[in-house]
């Protein structure tokens, strides 16, 4: 199991660990997305190390091959001029050129096929951030869904509770009660009306009475 994955797998279980016990989950997961961000920048750093030791592995051995191909060709050249010490030692140099690139070919592939691994892991732990982003943003929005849904199912809870429970029977006796008593009201002012109107009978015509006396005084 490689580094990455063990690290991802470090990560999961500190968040399944926590996210039971969290209040609010989604600030868990900002913050184990924030560690897991921090995660991958030291994980890019030390990468970007190995892969430059690989880029410094590589000139150096191309390095070490070109001059063991010029010292062939000095070997030729001294042969040519019939030096044969001087051949010689060329031949020592070149020789040793040749182990050189030979162990620095050797560690250099083991050293690219390890960044070549580390790569790959860290594109591995950059899925995983972005899928544990994706379900970041999918978490937040039922959470606030799960939220909202419960207060308004606590409110709808409260209104139906006894206490605040309208009594229908009781406000129709009470408004039938009103209505009874207007109409009581309304019976009793036409009882009224009607008296008033045979006691206008009895009333005195001051007129009728006053032509009486002029017609007695005539």
């Amino acid at each position: 199991m490689g580094i990455f994955t063990r690290m991802s797998n470090m990560i999961k279980a500190k968040v399944n660990t926590t996210l039971d016990e969290a209040e609010n989950p989604i600030e868990l997961l900002d913050q184990k997305l924030r560690d897991m961000d921090e995660q991958l920048s030291k994980a890019k750093l030390n990468s970007a190390q190995v892969l430059g030791n690989v880029h410094a592995l590589e000139k150096n051995m191309n390095l070490a091959q070109k001059e063991s191909a010029d010292f062939e060709g000095k070997i030729k050249l001294a042969l040519s001029k019939g030096n044969e010490e001087l051949a010689k030692r060329a031949l020592a140099k070149k020789v040793d050129s040749d182990k050189k690139y030979t162990t620095l070919k050797s560690t250099f592939e083991s050293s690219k096929i390890q960044a070549e691994t580390l790569k790959k892991n860290l594109r591995g732990l950059q899925e995983e951030i972005e899928k544990t982003r994706n379900y970041r943003d999918e978490a937040a929005a039922r959470y606030s869904n799960a939220e909202a849904s419960k207060t308004v199912n606590e409110i709808l809870a409260d209104v139906k509770t006894k206490s605040n429970t309208i009594q229908i029977d009781n406000i129709e006796r009470n408004i039938a009660k009103k209505e009874a008593l207007a109409q009581g009201l309304g019976d009793l002012r036409d009882i009224d009306d009607f008296d008033s109107e045979f006691d206008k009978l009895d009333d005195v015509d001051l007129d009728l009475e006053l032509e009486k006396y002029r017609s007695t005084t005539k």
